[in-house]
């Protein structure tokens, strides 16, 4: 094997350390006697589905391969070889003897896991409970198995958000909005005014059923174009573009078309039905610039929408009764869009036992609905490049792609505030005529490989093809630094260019995405900061009492800090 594909496999294997245990020693004599010692080799297929289901939780998305580098300590792992040769039993020991079951007299049998599966609970638990409490555990030692099999599935479950003192957005001095929108892709008729009714969602906090800090199940949305969670721009009925949160994915049938149901954007008091729109009929949310708000609105523009008094304001309005209500919901629903812009929750905290070097004042995750986007870790991201980092950075026709490793939020010594910083390796989209790819490709996000699959297939009539190139690695970005989602070109670009597409695909071209998308936070209005959860972003902009089913998402309790906010 080449010393390039040793690193490339080495750099795609990532081993998960458990620095607890709970294990416990015992005197040879106590092990049945045809349970011995099994070899070194034997115990690598445990470790390896071990840390195949520690991914599952701790790392949701990723395509990456982790291992468990060894048991828990005084763990380890007897074999029992069958009379006829055909077949091994394995028994992992180590689990201690609970006060109670101490010997006297005769000595009870000891209790050991059957499988990496059977372990499974019992290993999570070691890891993720703080508490260090063994009801905590639902291993089959740990609680009875009518306990196991009453326990609740693991689902989130939804509390009403606590509503935020006023002047957490703060309001700018004259009534103005600070800073300009910047603009993005010009369609005629997709500029206009987006509104959305909405039967909203009700601030939430998913915890699971057994106590522990980490998610249930993976994020099966990677390769969606619009994921649970998000803001979007949707064609309502009269064929203008509205906002809208995506509630659930429908994938395509042989008789109809991808598809998504949507909550509109509106306010508190305007209950309005979700929609089902195919995604041809919708368009993500920075493809778009939002219109600016009615002046009539410009006093609660930075204020929490929650605090707002929908129903009063709505009788002060200068539009004709009958328009009223429809006109109030669109210009709420360009704030609640904005306020989101500019806001982030994070969800699936990485427990410390995972990261027992992690500095004590960050905590990681698995991924942010940063701004109106859901963002996981080992995904790729836009990322702003600086001059220094590259020469052409400033050069639309330029992709580049933050391979995102590390989402963490970092409390700061200063009037207690914190930041958000992402941690990875930026990569460049790069043309090459020559016959060799290449190396390192296999280790990328698939979505950074089925986009370079899909340039090649259209610069193969010119005799090119493109590799990622990694420009940096280990870089820290800001907030500010992330522009958004990483789109593939194949899933947007018939979207956004429309009629253009295909005549430029004929010619060995793939046009720039990237000419055709604002950046997140480029919305009118100051930053706002972390919120509790990604419902508790929305509240104020959808009625009280309607929830969003989150799959894979725990969202994490921490109470936001005080953020610096524009003068």
């Amino acid at each position: 094997m080449s010393r390039t594909s040793t690193m490339t496999s080495s750099l795609r294997v990532l081993p998960l350390h458990c620095s607890r245990s709970d294990g416990k020693r015992y005197d040879e004599s106590r092990f049945p006697p045809t349970h011995q010692l099994a070899q070194p080799g034997d115990e690598q297929p445990w470790l390896a589905k071990l840390g195949e289901l520690l991914r599952d939780q701790l790392f949701p998305g990723s395509d990456r391969t982790f291992v468990l580098d060894a048991f828990p300590e005084n763990y380890h792992l007897r074999v029992r070889n069958r009379n006829d040769g055909s077949h091994h039993d394995f028994y992992l020991y180590g689990y201690p003897e609970t006060e109670g079951e101490e010997p006297r007299g005769r000595q009870p049998a000891l209790k050991s896991y059957r499988s990496p599966a059977d372990f499974f609970d019992h290993l999570l638990w070691l890891i993720t409970d703080p508490e260090n409490d063994r009801k905590n555990c639902y291993c089959r030692h740990c609680r009875p198995p009518l306990e196991i099999a009453d326990r609740a599935p693991h689902a989130a479950v939804l509390v009403q958000p606590r509503p935020e003192p006023l002047g957490t957005h703060p309001t700018v001095p004259g009534g103005g909005i600070p800073g300009p929108a910047v603009p993005a892709m010009a369609t005629p008729g997709t500029m206009a005014s987006s509104t959305a009714p909405t039967t909203p969602m009700a601030t939430a906090t998913a915890t699971l059923a057994p106590p522990t800090s980490l998610v249930t199940g993976q994020l099966y949305d990677e390769a969606d174009l619009f994921r649970v969670g998000e803001v979007v721009w949707y064609r309502n009925m009269q064929q203008a573009f509205r906002l809208g949160i995506v509630v659930q994915n429908q994938p395509a049938g042989s008789q109809s078309y991808a598809s998504s149901i949507i909550k509109p954007l509106s306010h508190s008091r305007n209950a309005i039905d979700n929609v089902q729109r195919p995604h041809v009929e919708m368009r993500p949310f920075l493809t778009f610039s939002v219109p600016p708000v009615h002046a009539a609105l410009q006093a609660v523009v930075h204020q929490p929408m929650a605090s707002v008094q929908w129903d009063v304001l709505e009788s002060t309005l200068p539009f004709e009764e009958k328009t009223r209500a429809q006109m109030l919901s669109l210009e709420a629903s360009k704030i609640a869009a904005c306020h989101t812009d500019h806001s982030f929750s994070l969800f699936n905290p990485v427990s410390r036992w995972a990261a027992p070097h992690a500095p004590v004042n960050q905590q990681a995750f698995g991924g942010v609905f940063f701004g109106c986007e859901k963002i996981g870790m080992f995904e790729a991201a836009r990322v702003r490049v600086d001059d220094t980092e590259y020469v052409k950075n400033k050069d639309v026709e330029y992709t580049f792609a933050f391979v995102i490793q590390s989402i963490v939020l970092e409390r700061l010594d200063i009037d207690n505030k914190e930041r958000l910083l992402f941690q990875g390796d930026i990569w460049h989209l790069q043309e090459s005529a020559s016959p060799q790819h290449a190396p390192n490709q296999d280790q990328l996000p698939r979505a950074m490989r089925r986009e370079k699959a899909f340039r090649d297939k259209v610069a193969s009539v010119r005799g090119v093809h493109f590799d990622w190139v990694r420009v940096l690695a280990n870089v820290t970005k800001t907030e500010d630094a992330i522009r958004g989602r990483f789109y593939e070109s194949e899933k947007l670009g018939p979207i956004l260019y429309q009629s253009e597409w295909e005549p430029s695909l004929q010619q060995g071209v793939v046009p720039s995405i990237e000419m055709r998308l604002n950046n997140r936070g480029d919305s009118l209005g100051p930053h706002i900061g972390r919120k509790r959860s990604r419902i508790d972003t929305f509240a104020g902009a959808v009625p009280p009492g309607n929830v969003l089913f989150l799959q894979g998402v725990t969202e994490w309790p921490g109470e936001p800090q005080a953020v610096a906010y524009p003068a």
